[in-house]
């Protein structure tokens, strides 16, 4: 393919954006209104709220059992039903099903790290930290019923979150926003290969003329 020909595609592209270029802002804006306006309106907000727990060994426990193991079994512990059924308990949750507390809730640890964070989403801000909260309370009390080499501290308690986690407004509206171009691009190349099309079949064919020959006398 010639560089000249090359010029001639861009320039070509060029062309047809300019012509359809109110298509792709009218397309863009509406759709990044509609991600923004689902976001707002129509998506529910959900908390997070997150405690962190000290894991603390004991001297004599240093030798047989290693930090980063015993951070990894309370890992387990508090995503154990057990322990889940026994902040329901002290919730006074009656019906178990309803509190689909394994769903919405993440342990985690840096690597090396004796902190544990326990962290807990809801659609009400106040209730995430309250759950958080109460689990923290409920795994040091059960805790000492399972290991007793080690023992664990508060290093700080879940607060109510004052903003949701999700949904992410400002990606949705973005996502909406390319949505849309790529949705008016569409439109605007059909548009352009249907004029041309049309254009292609309206125009006459051009037919050689037909050289006349002296008749003979």
């Amino acid at each position: 393919m010639s560089s000249i020909h090359q010029k001639k595609t861009f320039g070509d592209h060029l062309t047809t954006l300019k012509k359809g270029w109110w298509i792709l802002c009218i397309l863009a804006i509406l759709f990044a209104g509609a991600g923004y306006a689902v976001s707002t309106y129509v998506i529910p907000p959900t908390y997070e709220a997150t405690a962190y727990i000290l894991v603390v060994p004991q001297q004599d426990a240093e030798a047989t059992t290693a930090t980063t193991t015993l951070v990894s079994t309370y890992q387990d512990i508090l995503r154990s039903p057990e322990v889940i059924d026994q902040v329901a308990q002290k919730m006074d949750v009656t019906d178990k099903r309803i509190f689909d507390l394994t769903d919405r809730l993440t342990v985690s640890s840096n690597l090396d790290s004796q902190v544990i964070a326990l962290s807990i989403t809801d659609r009400s801000a106040e209730q995430a930290a309250i759950q958080a909260n109460t689990m923290t309370e409920v795994f040091q009390d059960y805790l000492p019923q399972l290991i007793k080499t080690s023992s664990t501290e508060v290093f700080s308690t879940a607060r109510i979150p004052t903003k949701p986690v999700s949904p992410n407004i400002l990606m949705n509206t973005a996502i909406g926003g390319i949505l849309g171009l790529l949705f008016g691009l569409l439109i605007v190349y059909s548009r352009a290969l249907g004029k041309k099309s049309v254009a292609e079949e309206t125009k006459e064919p051009a037919y050689p003329q037909a050289v006349s020959r002296p008749s003979r006398s």
